[in-house]
């Protein structure tokens, strides 16, 4: 109880942090979670990326393509995107809800109700409100489509903003050299500024969103009150949001990234572009970033409880969880009473 008490001064640092404390400590569950439900698709979206494709590949050297029928190039790469992109939408609204779900209902349990979950029973559970998880999964991605959508128009806006702003400065650096550089500098600490503000936006409302997979699994809400409950949640909370998913993706992302430039620097020093090599640091980099997948649920989850200590407090969920399972054991006192007895 002191522990989840703490949480009401949380700030994300200790979001991230605690996010980290859980991922660590049921690592093994996650992982076999993982093994189960994510690994398998990332290997068949591996298959249909057209990275592999020797298509593709001739689009980079000019003599293959030109020997090369166009029609059959781009007909297979559109195919195996299309394939792709449709695997991987129906993988996030089926499996991948039983997933995170099930990550979820496994640290709630652990770390509210002090109560030890089965993977088997907590994926049992989550196949139980499988169609409700599914509804809400597509109310999020037409949330996540609509946040974009306002994105693209505030980014297109900002070009051309921006356009104007280095006209505007080169007239200038004709007249005014040390003006130039002034308000060079100051450009980019806006532009910097920008985005990391613009980035926390993004953060804040994919991660109060998300709260409707918490808000089926633990509480047992339909998909469209999932979503009110997370406007509830999330109020007057933006920068702990915003900012706990935000550097949340960067943790889990920042390793793959590391891997990723490792390769590829080593293509370049290596002075010729070797396809081979690539094509495994390809591999490499999606297997690393899908075991670190959980990583990001299990922050997200200690976002949700953080929460939900801030705005409601578990001591009476707690207590009650407390009471049932006082119930339950002397149930269970008296069952073996009365076989004792016979």
């Amino acid at each position: 109880m002191e522990s989840l008490r703490s949480l009401q001064r949380a700030a994300f640092t200790d979001v991230l942090d605690y996010g980290i404390f859980l991922f660590k400590k049921h690592l093994k569950k996650l992982f076999i979670i993982n093994l189960i439900f994510n690994i398998p698709v990332i290997l068949l979206l591996t298959i249909f990326n057209p990275v592999f494709t020797e298509q593709y590949w001739n689009l980079l050297n000019p003599t293959d393509i030109v020997a090369a029928n166009p029609n059959e190039i781009f007909s297979s790469m559109f195919t195996m995107l299309f394939g792709s992109l449709a695997l991987q939408g129906l993988y996030t609204v089926t499996l991948k809800n039983v997933m995170e779900g099930s990550i979820v209902k496994i640290l709630y349990a652990d770390t509210v109700l002090n109560q030890k979950k089965s993977i088997k029973q907590a994926v049992k559970e989550c196949f139980s409100q499988f169609g409700t998880l599914l509804l809400g999964r597509m109310i999020y991605i037409l949330i996540q489509g609509a946040v974009l959508a306002v994105l693209y128009i505030v980014l297109f806006i900002g070009v051309f903003s921006i356009t104007f702003g280095i006209l505007g400065l080169a007239v200038t650096s004709f007249t005014v050299p040390w003006v130039t550089v002034i308000l060079s500098v100051l450009g980019i600490i806006i532009v910097i500024g920008a985005v990391f503000f613009i980035s926390t936006i993004v953060g804040f409302y994919y991660g109060r969103y998300w709260m409707f997979l918490p808000a089926i699994c633990v509480e047992q809400q339909k998909a469209g009150s999932s979503i009110g409950r997370c406007g509830n949640l999330g109020k007057n909370n933006f920068y702990l949001i915003g900012l706990s998913f935000t550097f949340g993706n960067i943790i889990v992302w920042l390793f793959p990234f590391i891997i990723s430039s490792v390769f590829s620097i080593a293509n370049l020093v290596s002075g010729s572009f070797d396809v081979e090599l690539f094509r495994i640091s390809t591999v490499i980099t999606q297997i690393f970033s899908e075991i670190l997948r959980p990583l990001l649920t299990c922050i997200l989850t200690a976002l949700y409880i953080t929460l939900r200590v801030k705005r409601e407090g578990l001591d009476i969920e707690i207590d009650l969880w407390q009471i049932k399972r006082e119930e339950l054991d002397r149930k269970k006192l008296k069952l073996q009473e009365a076989a004792n007895a016979d």
